[in-house]
């Protein structure tokens, strides 16, 4: 679950720089959306932690920042498709109903988050 929650950090400061190269405000609104929901995941699997171990997660950054659109949709679409099948397994192990049922509904954002990705990457004009 650690990792889960890191990820999702790093999501989020990736995400970010990512609509910094976006070109155009309609590629930018979309990755700001995606980063908004990496956000309520990050809070969802922070508490989720929280409640499991009595302690909280160690938050740590270790990401390379996208240095370019391409490159940052083309790991994006990589790391969304990844995680899907791991989140799948978290849930998967956990018993507590409303905790597994957020981690299936990342999941499912997840999956929608590679489809977005991959909708920006067919419409780009790199």
């Amino acid at each position: 679950m650690n990792k889960a929650v890191n990820d999702e950090f790093s999501a989020i400061h990736y995400y970010t720089r990512l609509a910094e190269l976006a070109p155009n405000n309609q590629f930018r609104q979309a990755i700001l959306g995606i980063r908004q929901d990496e956000i309520k995941h990050f809070d969802w699997f922070s508490k989720a932690y929280c409640d499991l171990s009595s302690s909280y997660p160690q938050i740590s950054l270790n990401i390379k920042l996208p240095n370019t659109f391409q490159e940052g949709i083309s790991e994006s679409i990589k790391d969304e498709v990844e995680t899907v099948p791991f989140y799948q397994s978290i849930a998967g192990r956990i018993t507590n109903a409303r905790i597994q049922s957020r981690i299936f509904r990342a999941a499912s954002d997840e999956q929608r988050h590679g489809q977005i990705f991959r909708s920006i990457q067919s419409h780009s004009l790199y």
